[in-house]
């Protein structure tokens, strides 16, 4: 099985797949999910055996580099393949020049960002109707 990344290559499989995770699944509103940050906003494609299963995208806002959207198709997680997207996303802002890259971790998911490294701060809030926590982490 290989494994690789697209950048900003068609913002359409990125839609489809937040579309898919994020508005299907998680029943966040469309309005909410498709910002109209993208523009802005190093938007990955991971496919496996050239199928696309899973996005991230890196943003600065306020100066701070943020990792968001990361959505994995329902039958590819629990797999290691959002580990090795979130990786992917920390070097590519490393790269950049960025030494701290923070994110708003659904609170679900918040061991799984610890994992790789992230801290959560202050305190929980609601984010499209679902539970999120601050988290950063410093390389």
């Amino acid at each position: 099985m290989d494994m690789f990344f697209l950048e900003n290559t068609d913002i359409k499989l990125a839609f489809d797949i937040r579309k898919q995770v994020f508005i299907n699944e998680q029943n966040v509103p469309e309005e909410i999910e498709i910002d109209g940050s993208d523009k802005y906003a190093k938007n990955m494609i991971l496919k496996v055996d050239n199928k696309p299963i899973g996005t991230g995208r890196l943003i600065v806002i306020d100066n701070k580099m943020y990792i968001g959207r990361v959505a994995i198709l329902k039958e590819y997680r629990k797999k290691g393949y959002a580990t090795h997207l979130v990786k992917f996303l920390l070097a590519e802002a490393k790269n950049m020049g960025y030494n701290e890259v923070f994110i708003h971790s659904q609170s679900y998911v918040k061991d799984f960002y610890e994992k790789i490294g992230f801290v959560a701060f202050g305190k929980e809030f609601i984010e499209a109707n679902i539970p999120h926590i601050n988290m950063k982490i410093t390389f």
